[in-house]
């Protein structure tokens, strides 16, 4: 096989010889360039761009336990009204009208709202739940008018 490698070549010119060389050297040079050097710089830059995002992500995570770090501690429960007192004062305060509010034991009501904007709903959801009062079940579905939501809740009362 080397004999007839060194036959075919010695059979060429010096002129073909130096064309085929140059273009083994080209060749080689693309296939480094395409087949090595893109794809390394590529997988170099999405590295550096997967790390800054989790960068990014970990400095607002600690940012976040810091916050909650200087917050206050809640009041005591004395000081708390009771749910249902809780969860009517706060709808109304957030102009919703509840169709029916029942009392499910210590600390647990049950809410039905028939007609509400979606955003605003789920911002006194969450207002509720930085006041205490956290979601066991909830359904929301599309309302009679169009944009609105009807919600079907039980609420229960953190106990600290």
């Amino acid at each position: 096989m080397k004999d007839a490698m060194l036959n075919w070549w010695g059979n060429h010119s010096i002129g073909e010889r130096r064309l085929m060389a140059t273009l083994a050297i080209v060749a080689a040079v693309v296939f480094l360039w395409l087949g090595v050097w893109r794809p390394v710089t590529a997988g170099l830059e999405h590295a550096w761009e997967r790390q800054g995002a989790a960068l990014d992500r970990y400095a607002s995570v600690r940012a976040k336990v810091a916050e909650l770090r200087r917050r206050p501690a809640r009041a005591p429960q004395a000081d708390r009204l009771p749910i249902d007192q809780r969860i009517s004062q706060s709808a109304a305060e957030a102009g919703f009208t509840l169709d029916r509010a029942t009392q499910q034991g210590t600390g647990r009501m049950s809410v039905n709202i028939s007609s509400a904007r979606a955003g605003p709903l789920l911002e006194w959801i969450a207002r509720l739940e930085q006041a205490g009062v956290t979601v066991q079940t909830m359904s929301i579905v599309p309302g009679a008018t169009e944009g609105t939501v009807a919600m079907q809740a039980l609420f229960q009362e953190v106990q600290s």
